[in-house]
């Protein structure tokens, strides 16, 4: 079972433009103090005990953010989205859930095992949301040498974190 994983984004400090003026309309990027992002990926989970750990590990991970939300009560955002979330179940993937709620603060997305293509787009998603806080939580089972997060179509690590971010930087360039 992987221990949580819990990335916090500085979206100023990666993804800041030095002179917004000198380059075009469409790069000029500004991030939203007041928004945050918050994004769940439970991978495959085989046990009840499995399920338990990935619940603590959520709760732990979101616990840690270190962002102003904790001061905008994270916990009435989060009953919000516990109760009006949206929940996709995918056609394609057998058991693959996306459950989604956008409030004026706090948009929170929870793959539940996902395919290693959708945790991939969810993270594009992520990363180049307006929201200056950004939270990426992974739990559920994971190889014992590499880290590497056990999906239901593939894996996930560190580095299918760092192509994407380096994908998305590459582009805006």
């Amino acid at each position: 079972m992987a221990t949580v994983v819990v990335v916090e984004m500085d979206s100023e400090a990666s993804c800041s433009i030095p002179n917004p003026t000198s380059l075009s309309p469409s790069l000029s990027y500004r991030f939203l103090d007041r928004k945050f992002y918050l994004l769940v990926v439970i991978g495959e989970l085989v046990t009840e005990e499995h399920l338990r750990r990935a619940i603590a590990n959520i709760e732990r991970g979101i616990r840690s953010w270190d962002t102003s939300l904790i001061e905008r009560n994270l916990d009435q955002e989060l009953r919000l989205f516990v109760s009006r979330h949206s929940a996709r179940f995918s056609p394609e993937i057998r058991g693959q859930k996306i459950l989604h709620h956008r409030s004026d603060v706090l948009e929170t997305v929870v793959l539940i095992n996902p395919s290693d293509e959708a945790v991939s787009t969810e993270v594009r998603l992520m990363i180049t949301d307006a929201a200056r806080h950004k939270l990426l939580v992974l739990t559920g089972q994971c190889f014992e040498n590499t880290g590497e997060l056990i999906l239901q179509s593939g894996t996930f690590s560190f580095n299918n974190f760092m192509e994407i971010f380096t994908d998305q930087e590459k582009s805006h360039v």
